[in-house]
């Protein structure tokens, strides 16, 4: 079972049994996530929302964007001007 997940036995007899069950679990998770994500890549190759950049592709790998809020007196001048 270990070897099949890329542990060495030596690192395995190193560890505890708590950080040994972590390890398993953790590893199960990222092979659910790699699975379901590649499940969706390939449902996106046959619609027409194929991203085109990692950032669409996978937005919860990347943290969002900063954003700054307009102060008033330039929302007054947009407003005034009709641009909003």
């Amino acid at each position: 079972m270990g070897l099949q997940r890329g542990l060495l036995y030596e690192n395995m007899y190193d560890m505890t049994l708590f950080e040994l069950i972590n390890t398993i679990e953790n590893y199960n998770k990222g092979l659910a996530y790699e699975l379901w994500k590649h499940a969706v890549l390939i449902g996106r190759v046959f619609s027409d929302k194929f991203p085109k950049t990692p950032e669409e592709a996978s937005p919860e790998l990347y943290p969002p964007k900063k954003r700054y809020k307009m102060p008033d007196f330039l929302i007054e001048k947009a407003k005034k001007r009709g641009i909003i």
